[in-house]
């Protein structure tokens, strides 16, 4: 477990192996109650710290029962929210929140841009959708001098070129899938060839554990998007 304060009343909470990252944004003004927004919170963060008593959480990806109330997005939207010094844009797509800190040239990629993980699929997806997260993360790291990368997973990163390059490795992973497994639909070949399919699409330099979950998810949500 490490937390490293990035700026004032910014820290970042990381922990695990391979790490995961979640970022703590407090608003603390003299003569008002302290405000704190938990992004990506850990599933037991209401028991592991004492946190404000007016608190939400904002998730990168799908959500997921913290015991902590929700900052609401609107897929297709961009909300523009300041909590304190902080101000945070948030991009959210059909299933994914993708959250840059203007000022700081800060960015949390979610699921996307990691060294670690892959990229996942939402419920449903076609894949189209993570595409275009993925186009609009590139143009926020172009866009911008950026000072630091956060993945959901996976290590941080201040060098756009490494990050440019995860993300063009992710965008290749889902047009590989999506090629393969809709070629292998047609020809009413998935299911001989599913093993071999989730072999070959695997990364080599992604083969923990985690990454083989996900690779194995996106699989068959992508198949059953594609029947649908």
């Amino acid at each position: 477990m490490k937390i490293s304060q990035l700026y004032d009343q910014l820290e970042m909470y990381s922990d695990g192996d391979p790490p995961s990252h979640a970022l703590f944004v407090l608003a603390r003004l003299l003569g008002t109650p302290d405000r704190l927004l938990i992004i990506d919170p850990p599933d037991d963060v209401g028991a592991r710290f004492d946190v404000a008593d007016d608190t939400a959480t904002l998730f990168t990806s799908a959500a997921r029962d913290v015991g902590l109330p929700l900052v609401q997005t609107q897929p297709g939207g961009v909300a523009h929210i300041n909590v304190g010094q902080h101000l945070l844009d948030i991009y959210s797509q059909q299933h994914a929140n993708l959250i840059c800190f203007p000022a700081m040239g800060i960015i949390c990629g979610g699921c996307f841009g990691s060294d670690l993980a892959l990229p996942e699929l939402g419920d449903g997806s076609d894949g189209e959708d993570e595409i275009e997260s993925l186009r609009l993360l590139a143009r926020l790291v172009k866009g911008r001098r950026l000072q630091l990368y956060i993945p959901r997973t996976g290590s941080v990163s201040s060098d756009n070129v490494e990050v440019m390059g995860r993300l063009a490795e992710d965008v290749s992973y889902i047009h590989g899938l999506r090629r393969t497994i809709s070629l292998a639909v047609a020809e009413n070949e998935f299911w001989s060839q599913s093993e071999q399919i989730t072999e070959i699409l695997l990364p080599e330099n992604r083969r923990t554990s985690i990454a083989v979950t996900t690779h194995r998810q996106n699989i068959e949500r992508l198949y059953n998007a594609i029947l649908a």
